[in-house]
């Protein structure tokens, strides 16, 4: 027996919002008319938003800004930096 992979990932929610992004674009769908035309759909994603905004102040925004400054930029700039010419 084999066991299903049940575990969607970054990856494919990224692709799953590219692909709707096209289609959104391709069709011209009106999705911001859409949701002000919608109470009860408007302040769903307002509370979302507000929750996430939460998540980020409180849990993320010390690792993300820990992860920038000690890892992309003196590790991964400051390296990449030697092999740019100097003008």
């Amino acid at each position: 027996m084999t066991k299903k992979n049940t575990q969607g990932g970054f990856i494919h929610l990224m692709i799953m919002f590219a692909i709707f992004s096209v289609i959104v674009w391709y069709f011209k769908l009106d999705i911001r008319g859409y949701i002000d035309s919608h109470a009860e759909l408007r302040d769903s994603l307002n509370g979302m938003i507000h929750f996430l905004k939460g998540v980020w102040k409180n849990y993320l925004e010390g690792a993300g800004a820990f992860i920038w400054n000690n890892v992309i930029i003196e590790l991964i700039w400051n390296n990449l930096r030697t092999f740019i010419p100097a003008k």
